[in-house]
């Protein structure tokens, strides 16, 4: 999970851990087992907005539940993603917002290599309220955690940087991504050995599009950290935490001055084993 969570905000807006013993044989993304699985995405969103002195507080909240698939491609696995359900809410001082998943249609397809860069090949159409709620280019370049793509030992860090831009939302968005990851150690969770790797760095996200009929622009930048566990011998993600704190500005039609922005954001992913 990487820059997700500050994309939904800007665009409306473990057990112990040994520290030590041998390395996972390799980190990297290969067809896992099994090779259909179904995840529980959350957020929470709070948005602090200085409009010209006066203060106001937003907030969105979401809980998604994803079935995936993964099939072998040339480059690493190519993942097949349906939302199955979408319980989400966003309360603004121009209003309140719900949405469920019957907006969305069709299939979020993209390629992971072995280090997680993710390449596109097919959107869902999204339609109605889920616009404000379900932004499928965050999810195909921030769902799953960045990887060194070959072995690593304890203590030992790497640099993923993800970047992408195109149009979501019924607008457009840029989002720029570096995160330092260090595999800490071997956990055990219900019986599975898992691997724990954490993760800090910064984001900055620029979007324009509407908001409950109004157009907007806007930019936030801030803080991102969170930790993983990665199962290496299932080759999956089993579950991610992240939060961040982010600050920006934007500017609203039915406004006439740029308002401030603070975004403090905190999000998880589950895989729901059995599911």
């Amino acid at each position: 999970m990487r820059a997700w969570s500050l994309v939904i905000a800007s665009s409306l807006l473990l057990a112990a851990c040994g520290g030590g013993g041998p390395s996972p044989a390799g980190l990297a993304y290969a067809l896992p087992d099994p090779a259909a699985v179904t995840y529980v995405v959350g957020d929470t969103a709070d948005m602090d907005i200085d409009a010209g002195g006066e203060s106001m507080q937003a907030r969105t909240t979401s809980s998604m539940t994803v079935e995936t698939s993964f099939n072998r491609s040339d480059d690493g696995i190519e993942v097949w993603l349906g939302v199955q359900e979408l319980d989400a809410r966003q309360t603004t001082p121009m209003g309140t917002l719900s949405a469920d998943g019957s907006g969305i249609d069709g299939p979020l397809v993209f390629s992971l290599d072995r280090q997680g860069n993710a390449t596109v090949v097919s959107l869902p159409d999204v339609s109605g309220d889920a616009v404000q709620f379900f932004q499928p280019l965050a999810v195909a370049h921030s769902l799953f955690p960045g990887l060194p793509g070959r072995a690593a030992s304890v203590g030992e860090s790497w640099i993923d940087t993800v970047r992408f831009e195109g149009e979501q939302s019924g607008g457009t968005v840029s989002s720029s991504t570096v995160l330092e990851y260090t595999l800490i150690g071997d956990t055990v969770v219900a019986d599975r050995s898992l691997v724990r790797l954490d993760f800090q760095g910064t984001s900055e996200v620029t979007a324009d599009g509407v908001i409950q009929g109004s157009d907007f622009s806007q930019s936030v930048s801030g803080n991102i950290s969170g930790w993983i566990l990665w199962d290496h011998q299932r080759n999956l993600l089993v579950e991610a935490h992240n939060q961040s704190d982010a600050r920006g500005s934007m500017e609203i039609s039915v406004s006439p001055y740029p308002v401030g922005l603070r975004v403090r954001q905190q999000g998880v992913v589950r895989l729901q084993e059995g599911g």
